[in-house]
């Protein structure tokens, strides 16, 4: 009983869970910037640290130290629990994942993973509405309408792998049993694999809009909104903000890439955790170099152009791989 306890709080609060998180978002904000840089003929941070890698971390905490200055109206203390509430979610969402080395599952417990996946956006959007600000208040209804739009694609396109794993090959609506085998889904049949690809193309521009790549950015639009739901935030309370919100982006594409790019393939974590978890973290970085590289050079939809984009083309293909998932043959 001690040692699972023992175990449960390394993985939390070292690896994969907070130390590890927070180097992570370090590495993948300098990978970012890079390549940002480059494709906008800039060389990007090059000072902080070795190539400028430190860069993120002091922008971090140039924000910690600030003074926290907050709003005669807004919420004191409610904006802080909220914020570490979402950061908790995202840590926790790790411990199902093959990148854990004592990972957790359950029946079922893609439910789980949809809520906590869910709870970190929700946090970004009541952040703003602790905060009364026009901007802001213009930001969160921005915010709350890219939610609608992308997070019923998102959970429909992610649910397909795993009806099919469970389907075909008892995985009981797992995340974590689903993970393992998601590359048999690709061959397991000919339904199987069109279900796979049109979730795949489906999922990808959902995650983009839940995680507000352009161009399905409109809740920011600095040059309209001024900064959306951050209009009032600055100091340790911005920084928290934009904790989320990295986080969000290594966590949702680290999920992506287990469920749609074959998890661990070719290699079993039960043989050989070491190579599946670095398997899976080559993959999570093809998927956010992707990412990286449309954000860098999209323009931004219109609210409305974005929400009808999602509707029309995510919404879509994710019930029609939804239908084709559910017809594949257990």
């Amino acid at each position: 009983m001690l040692k699972a306890i023992i175990d449960l709080l390394v993985q939390l609060f070292i690896y994969p869970g907070m130390v590890f998180t927070v180097f992570m978002i370090i590495f993948t904000q300098w990978i970012q910037r890079k390549i940002a840089g480059r494709i906008q003929y800039r060389r990007g941070p090059t000072h902080v640290g070795p190539m400028g890698m430190l860069q993120p971390f002091a922008d971090f905490m140039k924000l910690l130290i600030k003074e926290d200055v907050v709003n005669k109206y807004s919420m004191k203390a409610l904006p802080l629990i909220i914020a570490a509430l979402g950061v908790g979610s995202l840590m926790a969402l790790t411990l199902m994942t093959p990148i854990a080395y004592k990972p957790f599952a359950a029946p079922y417990d893609v439910i789980v993973f949809f809520y906590l996946a869910l709870w970190s956006s929700l946090a970004i959007m009541l952040l703003a509405l602790a905060t009364p600000n026009p901007y802001t208040s213009l930001g969160a209804g921005r915010y709350m309408a890219l939610l609608a739009s992308s997070e019923p694609a998102f959970i429909a396109s992610f649910l397909v792998p795993v009806i099919i794993a469970s389907r075909t090959s008892g995985a009981e609506y797992s995340l974590y049993l689903t993970s393992i085998q998601s590359w048999k889904l690709w061959v397991e049949s000919p339904l199987s694999f069109i279900s796979m690809l049109i979730a795949a193309i489906a999922g990808f521009i959902a995650m983009m809009g839940v995680l507000e790549i352009k161009p399905l950015d409109f809740p920011e639009a600095e040059g309209e909104i001024y900064w959306g739901v951050f209009t009032e935030y600055g100091g340790p309370r911005l920084a928290m903000g934009f904790f989320i919100l990295f986080t969000e982006r290594i966590i949702i594409p680290l999920i992506y890439a287990i469920l749609f790019l074959g998890g661990t393939w070719p290699f079993d974590p039960s043989e050989n955790l070491l190579a599946a978890i670095i398997m899976v973290f080559i993959k999570f970085f093809i998927v956010f170099i992707v990412l990286s590289i449309i954000d860098s050079v999209m323009p931004r939809y219109r609210p409305d152009q974005a929400v009808r984009f999602l509707w029309k083309y995510a919404l879509t293909l994710s019930i029609l791989a939804l239908i084709t998932a559910l017809l594949v043959p257990s």
